[in-house]
């Protein structure tokens, strides 16, 4: 038999959570066809054909065959065990009380023929095991052979009961197996135990190896119950295939009871083996046909791996050629290509994933009301760059793209116009448009389509996907644009402003050479005459007429001061900075070395200072004007103390020098680093009131923040901080 005989097509079947999916053939679930039912038919008439040519001759004796008992037996015992678990099998997918029932029968019929064999007379013990006496194995063939059929008729009648309870409530089909396979083990035992201990109440009904006149009631009954179970299956339709070859084995079974127990004569007559045959029979052909179809279920489990195989490759084929799009665009983003090389790189790659005879870029120009066909690829060629314009309503709903709704276009329904027909005479019947959003703004679709209607929800999905990137990618190229122009037109002003610094620049330079050298002539015109006046006529001068003399020269002097200083505060706004790594603890006990002498009385403690970074001379010009501040400020103290120190907080060095002089009131520490603005007079402190501002105007140019903290008469703190010097 083959396997082809006995399987039928994929069917569609509800499991026992009452979910409905495809499943392969199962003998309880697949119809039977017609080419099965002439086979089955043709098994049964021959079988047929064999007992009418057997039955006349069923009484003829032959030579008893003590191997062929056990062999017979072994043989019947495998069979139906493997019958039994494959049902069983089947029952813990299907979870049909039916296939519970039937697998039971075949567990039931594996029991009994052991039992038989146990008990056979002469076959293990001269009267059979556990006890048996002369009638156990004829009536335990009779209980094997009636008990069968009615499992078989309960099967009949729970075929379209719903899934067995304990499925129903959750329990596994385990516990309803081990339920079955106890009760039927059970009912064996008790069968065996009515046919030994009740042994002496049961009818007579072999002599010997000659059966008595009562056998024939006995195996008429059992053998009415198979004829009875026969027709109970053939109206329970449709019949599955399961029903098909069990009413095949019900038919064998009526030839076996008939020729081994009703037109017989006894054990080892024609009959007898020839029922044998039939039993052996009956036992096999849903064996059979379970196996095959195992071998079918097989080969469709290969072929169905092999599919899911081509599936998965060719799933992750199209996934690693999406991403290979994605990344391709996002490559571009980051690399400021321009828009027309984006769609010339993704656009057919696009159509080729997608499966379609066209793709298209379109950006939409609301405010004119149309679209522009930006890129398209065919199955022969693509074209980048600006492309024709049509109107808005070819490419869908503009308020749904806009609202991020894909629109689905039949291109037949749209007014006639040359863009209809040309989407026509290429094969686009119906396509889609995918909006490109990036930041609120419906920057134009991508649009795909041929001659089929349907697009698949992969499909559209990865247009979303591109179409999303490509909005942001040419939405980043139209930026990136607009940035170039703006910073061009900055490059511009820039370019006209350092002209018109240099200008600047070179005015204040003539400036500073006026200052220097136009208005120092006359300074010093004034200070020479009153140096003159001093010189010669000192003697006709009274005392007030010196001390206004010392006051002009004084004035002459500090102006000249004045200028120096100014000059000096012009030329480090000029002068570029030349960083260098700096030892700042070295800078500062120069300057100190060099400040020192004029202030024998003061104390100046320096502590480690952290290296820095910055122009060597302006630095120091920063240390000089702090300290000799320092030292002019607490010359007054009869024990003035100076301390230069610094520390480094994070990427930053901090560095400061503190006194113990006349201090200042802090609500006028704004004014300390401003031109020509001074908290003492002239008579207490001298100075110009620029060293700070220099100060200040070096450290900002460095990167650095200065700023000022004291009291009155308690001293002052000035701080500045620099970048720390780069490691290495």
């Amino acid at each position: 038999m083959s396997p082809d005989a006995v399987m039928g097509p994929t069917v569609l079947g509800t499991r026992s959570d009452g979910t409905k999916g495809a499943h392969h053939s199962y003998l309880a679930t697949a119809a039977a066809s017609s080419g099965q039912r002439r086979l089955a038919l043709g098994v049964v008439l021959a079988s047929a054909a064999f007992f009418l040519a057997a039955a006349p001759f069923a009484k003829t004796p032959l030579p008893s065959m003590p191997a062929f008992l056990p062999a017979y037996q072994s043989a019947l015992v495998i069979n139906d065990l493997i019958t039994a678990v494959l049902l069983f099998g089947q029952f813990a997918i299907l979870r049909s009380r039916a296939l519970l029932a039937l697998a039971s029968a075949y567990l039931f019929s594996s029991a009994l023929a052991v039992l038989h064999a146990l008990s056979f007379p002469g076959l293990f013990a001269q009267s059979g095991l556990f006890g048996a006496g002369s009638q156990t194995t004829a009536w335990l063939y009779f209980l094997w052979h009636g008990g069968f059929p009615l499992l078989v008729v309960a099967y009949a009648f729970l075929k379209d009961r719903q899934p067995a309870p304990d499925a129903a409530h959750g329990r596994g089909p385990g516990m309803a197996i081990l339920a079955s396979v106890a009760s039927v083990l059970g009912a064996a035992c008790a069968l065996m135990l009515l046919t030994t201990a009740g042994h002496d109440a049961l009818p007579v009904i072999m002599r010997g190896d000659r059966d008595e006149a009562t056998k024939l009631i006995v195996a008429t009954a059992c053998w009415t119950l198979s004829l009875a179970a026969l027709p109970v299956l053939w109206q329970r339709r449709p019949h599955s295939l399961v029903d098909l070859w069990l009413m095949v084995t019900v038919c064998a079974w009526i030839f076996d009871i008939a020729l081994a127990s009703v037109l017989n004569g006894g054990r080892y007559d024609l009959g007898w083996y020839a029922g044998r045959i039939y039993g052996l029979l009956a036992a096999s052909f849903v064996l059979v046909a379970l196996l095959a179809e195992n071998s079918v279920l097989f080969g469709r489990f290969v072929e169905a791996g092999e599919n899911e195989r081509r599936r998965t490759a060719a799933a992750l084929a199209r996934q690693a050629e999406r991403l290979r799009i994605v990344h391709e665009i996002d490559r571009a983003i980051t690399s400021e290509v321009k828009p027309e090389a984006i769609a010339g790189a993704v656009l057919q790659p696009l159509r080729r994933l997608l499966g379609v005879a066209r793709a298209n870029i379109n950006l939409i120009d609301e405010a004119a009301g149309d679209v522009e066909w930006f890129a398209s690829a065919g199955r022969n060629r693509t074209h980048v760059g600006s492309g024709l314009r049509f109107p808005a309503h070819l490419i869908g709903d503009i308020g749904g793209l806009r609202r991020g709704e894909p629109q689905k276009i039949a291109t037949q329904a749209q007014p006639p116009s040359k863009e209809r027909d040309a989407l026509l005479a290429t094969g686009v019947h119906h396509y889609m448009a995918i909006p490109m959003l990036a930041g609120g703004e419906l920057i134009g679709a991508v649009s795909f389509g041929g001659e089929e209607d349907a697009f698949p929800e992969e499909q559209v999905s990865i247009a979303l996907e591109v179409a999303t990137q490509l909005a942001v990618a040419i939405s980043n190229a139209r930026l990136y644009q607009k940035v170039r122009r703006h910073t061009e037109e900055l490059e511009l002003k820039v370019r006209e402003r350092t002209a018109e610094l240099h200008a600047a620049n070179r005015e204040l330079e003539a400036f500073s050479y006026s200052v220097s050298h136009d208005l120092r002539a006359p300074l010093r015109a004034v200070d020479g005459y009153a140096q003159m006046l001093e010189e010669d006529y000192a003697g006709r001068l009274d005392a007030e007429g010196r001390r206004l003399l010392g006051i002009v020269r004084s004035e002459a002097a500090r102006m000249g001061q004045l200028i120096d200083d100014l000059l000096h505060f012009a030329q480090v706004g000029r002068r570029p900075v030349v960083r260098a790594p700096l030892d700042m603890g070295a800078l500062a006990s120069e300057v100190i070395a060099e400040l020192a002498p004029a202030h024998p009385k003061a104390r100046i403690a320096l502590e480690r200072l952290p290296p820095a970074s910055g122009d060597r001379s302006l630095l120091r010009q920063v240390w000089i004007n702090l300290i000799s501040n320092a030292l002019k400020y607490s010359a007054r103290q009869e024990a003035a103390r100076i301390e230069v120190g610094g520390r480094v907080e994070g990427a930053e060095n901090v560095f400061w020098v503190r006194d113990n002089g006349a201090g200042f009131d802090m609500r006028y520490a704004g004014k300390l680093f401003k031109v020509f603005q001074r908290l003492h007079r002239q008579e207490e402190f001298d100075g110009t009131g620029v060293g700070l501002a220099i100060v200040q105007r070096v450290i900002e140019r460095h990167g650095g923040r200065v700023w000022a903290e004291g009291a009155v008469g308690q001293g002052a703190c000035f701080s500045f901080t620099l970048a720390g010097r780069a490691e290495g």
